[in-house]
């Protein structure tokens, strides 16, 4: 396939716009971002894969914003033995032409151009290799899906000498016809992937697998009837031992229930001898309670008769404490007021003293801020003189670069100039003047002939020197750079491209003093503002008093002697304190002692009241008696208990409850069990009854029937999926074999366009695939996908180079680069564009770029500009 001419209008923001590609070898088209470069290879593939009929999202966004109009697409193509022009019309007025120039002239409209297109596509084009011969500065640059490729196969085939012709060699479409045709009947058993089973082959193993489990589960329903039918007799034996049994535990039951009904009655007469002897024990504690309750009364009364002598005497030694500390606190308080008095002018003194401190301090602080506040000018007198001086500079580390490019250019075609021009040498040989462009000669010059050189004897001759064409292209590149020379220099305000870069010096020096005076002043001020620190010296000198002669003491000395006196006052004062509570508290005490003491004589007066008027109604000797009897009462009611429990012993009450739980859990046993069984004969039965009307028996048939059908379609299917397998896997087999042949020619023809970019020794691992795996440098080798983003951008183009060149003219197809080489320094850029011009053979390579100079060293390179 070539494209021969394009042309579009109102495609986007391109109005109207016509190119014509080289056939073979290299087409540059540059232009500005937002020039149209890329919308005229979008046009192309719109062209042909869309009917211009369509309405779709992609078609309505290549119309121009805010126009009604339409979108025409017009084309020159050759592809195999057609060369033909292809017209569509995109939005408004739809339209589809084509006119068919080789081998027969032929014109269709509509569909019928659009269907005629593909049929010619579809024999004469490999779409798998003109979608992989793209490369664009945002994609990846590896090659896409090659291996299906039928040009580069016989392309290969051929380089690799297999085969001579089409037919003899590669893998040509009815072989890829087949394959396809070989994979579509193996995915009808087994997944692509992972050769799983799938789609009949999964069907009928599920189909023989459901058949299995139905005969399966019949025969284990009809082992379960039989089951039934074996169990049932012992079922019903067991019933009837387990109502013998019931009859026997009810028997055992009703036995320990009426022993156990025996013992209780005994039981219940220990009971109420129990709480006899409990009463009798209660009217013995009583007796014993009055006796004790006698004795303690006359006891108590003996103490607070006692009580009531000890109060007097404690009573008046507590008024003598108080008579003593109140005579203390007095003589106290008078030594007090003396101290408080001294201690008033001792901080009088003290107040004086640390007014003069804050003085001195203040005056110190008025010392510091002086000094602050006059670093701080002059280190903003430096930081002005230096911003000064880099406003006056104004030299950039652009103007730097672009001055050493200038003066590098300047050396190197000045060099070519002298070179390549002659230089005209004049004597004056006699009094006559010698003019050489207008000025008057002495004796001898040489001039260069890069311009017009004008020599002249007035009234004699007048020669002009006039420079070759290739001098003169150097001259005006020359006065180019002059030009730029002296816009920089004007720009800058310097004389010489020799002083741009002190310039920039003496500019960066200034930078940094600027900066050094800035952090200096950040440091005097330390966080605040030069105002604030005025504001506070306005402060100080505001509250300074005028200078005294009074001498102050020292306040540090004065201030402990101010705490030690403090501190005697305060104790002093704690201990009348205390004096005053001591004798408050002895006088709290005779009064509490006072009040105490009436109420012992009182309450010793109604104990003894209440001792007496108990002793009349009941003597000491009645209530000891009352006691004797009480304890003989006890003790024949507890001869009376132990007769009782001792009968109640010998009945075991604990081992008869025991027997009735015992023979009531085993009635509860023997009924559950009876229950169980009956379920279980009523279950039986029942699945017996079933059975019987459902014709298991023919159902079992039915699914051994089905099972042995299912089994020979299985057979069947896994025969016929046997076979699918073996033969996919030997065609696949013998096409990575084939492969395997093609990956040598790839990568030979590779390695030879990479040689110039990379070095000579370079090598590449190639898989079966045409994938780049590994590359091999000065002997160490990485993983492709180790490589920076440039190399593998390079890496990238020189594939598709390589696919390019090894393809037949007649198969091939264009290599489009869409502003590649965007990640690719200097030096290989030069080694990219040498491979680009030299090895580009017979194929058409078509660049779209906004950086012309990354091809300009492209030789013989067809330059379009948009």
């Amino acid at each position: 396939m070539r494209l021969h001419r394009l042309r579009v209008e109102n495609f986007r923001g391109v109005a109207s716009r016509e190119i014509e590609f080289a056939d073979a070898g290299v087409t540059v088209i540059e232009g500005d971002n937002e020039a149209g470069k890329s919308s005229m290879m979008e046009a192309f593939d719109l062209l042909l894969t869309t009917q211009a009929s369509s309405k779709s999202k992609n078609v309505r966004a290549v119309q121009p914003s805010g126009r009604d109009v339409g979108t025409g697409i017009w084309a020159e193509i050759s592809c195999g033995p057609w060369r033909f022009e292809y017209f569509k019309r995109f939005n408004r007025q739809p339209e589809t032409s084509l006119t068919i120039l080789e081998p027969a002239r032929e014109q269709l409209a509509g569909r019928e151009a659009h269907e005629r297109v593909e049929q010619i596509f579809a024999e004469s084009l490999d779409k798998t290799l003109f979608g992989a011969l793209r490369l664009l500065q945002s994609a990846d640059p590896k090659l896409g899906d090659l291996a299906n490729s039928s040009a580069l196969s016989q392309a290969l085939d051929h380089a690799a000498g297999q085969a001579e012709s089409d037919s003899d060699g590669g893998e040509s479409p009815q072989m890829l016809e087949l394959a396809a045709a070989v994979t579509t009947e193996y995915k009808k058993y087994f997944t692509l992937a992972q050769g799983r089973p799938t789609g009949e082959l999964a069907d009928a193993q599920a189909a023989a697998a459901s058949a299995a489990r139905q005969v399966a589960e019949r025969e284990e329903i009809l082992k379960g009837v039989q089951d039934a039918a074996d169990r049932l007799p012992r079922v019903a034996e067991s019933i009837r031992q387990l109502l013998v049994d019931e009859q026997q535990r009810d028997v055992d039951a009703s036995t320990a229930s009426a022993a156990l009904t025996e013992a209780e009655a005994v039981g219940e007469k220990a009971t109420a001898a129990r709480a006899i002897v409990e009463t009798k024990a209660m009217v013995h504690k009583q007796a014993l309670a009055a006796v004790t309750a006698r004795e303690h009364a006359r006891a108590r009364l003996s103490k607070l008769r006692a009580s009531a002598e000890a109060n007097a005497v404690a009573i008046a030694e507590a008024r003598k404490h108080a008579g003593v500390s109140t005579k203390q606190a007095e003589a106290l308080a008078a030594e007090l007021a003396t101290s408080q008095a001294a201690l008033a002018s001792m901080r009088t003194d003290l107040a004086a003293a640390e007014a003069a401190s804050r003085i001195a301090a203040d005056r110190a602080r008025l010392a510091r801020l002086d000094h602050t506040l006059a670093e701080v000018g002059r280190l903003r007198t430096e930081l002005t003189s230096a911003q000064h001086q880099v406003a006056a500079i104004v030299v950039t580390d652009d103007d730097v670069r672009l001055a050493a490019a200038l003066d590098r250019d300047l050396t190197a075609l000045t060099a070519r100039l002298d070179a390549a021009t002659a230089t005209v040498s004049v004597t004056r040989l006699g009094t006559t003047d010698v003019l050489i462009g207008g000025d008057t000669i002495d004796h001898r010059r040489e001039v260069s002939a890069a311009d017009v050189t004008v020599i002249e004897v007035p009234g004699v001759a007048r020669i002009e020197v006039l420079p070759g064409a290739d001098s003169a292209v150097l001259a005006t590149e020359l006065a180019g750079l002059r030009e730029r020379e002296e816009a920089l220099l004007a720009r800058c305000g310097l004389k010489s491209l020799a002083e741009v870069a002190p310039a920039s010096n003496r500019r960066a020096e200034a930078v940094r003093q600027t900066a050094e005076a800035e952090r200096a002043i950040a440091r005097e001020l330390g966080g605040t503002r030069t105002e604030d620190l005025e504001k506070q010296r306005l402060d100080i000198v505001g509250r300074l008093p005028e200078p005294s002669d009074e001498a102050a003491g020292d306040p540090v000395e004065l201030r402990r002697a101010e705490r030690e006196l403090a501190d005697l006052i305060a104790q002093a004062d704690r201990r009348r304190d205390a004096l005053i509570a001591s004798a408050s508290e002895q006088t709290l005490r005779a009064t509490t002692l006072e009040e105490s003491g009436v109420r012992s004589v009182e309450e010793a007066a109604a104990l003894s009241a209440e001792i007496d008027s108990a002793a009349a109604e009941a003597s000491d000797e009645m209530l000891v008696e009352r006691v004797v009897q009480a304890q003989t009462d006890l003790d024949a009611a507890t001869a009376v208990l132990a007769k009782v429990r001792e009968q109640l012993a010998k009945l075991n009450l604990n081992g008869l409850r025991g027997a009735l739980s015992e023979a009531e859990a085993a009635q509860t046993r023997v009924r559950q069990q009876l229950a169980e069984q009956k379920r279980l004969q009523t279950e039986l039965s029942t699945r017996l009854d079933v059975c019987r009307a459902d014709g298991r028996l023919d159902e079992l048939s039915d699914a051994v029937a089905e099972n042995d059908a299912a089994s020979a379609q299985l057979k069947r299917v896994s025969e016929r999926a046997a076979g699918a397998r073996v033969l996919h896997e030997t065609l696949q087999r013998k096409r990575n074999e084939s492969r395997a042949r093609y990956v040598d020619p790839f990568t030979d023809r590779l390695e030879e366009l990479a040689g110039p970019v990379f070095g000579d020794d370079v090598k590449f691992g190639v898989d079966d695939d045409f994938v780049i795996s590994t590359r091999t440098l000065d002997g160490v080798t990485v993983d492709v996908d180790a490589l920076s983003g440039g190399a593998k951008e390079q890496l990238g183009l020189l594939a598709r180079l390589a696919c390019a060149t090894l393809v037949d003219e007649a198969d091939g197809v264009p290599l489009i680069l869409d502003d590649a080489l965007g990640y690719t320094d200097p030096t290989r850029l030069a080694s990219m564009a040498q491979v680009l011009g030299t090895s580009g053979g017979d194929a058409q390579i078509i660049v779209l770029t906004c950086t012309p100079d990354r091809y300009r060293d492209v030789v013989g390179a067809k330059l379009i500009a948009v």
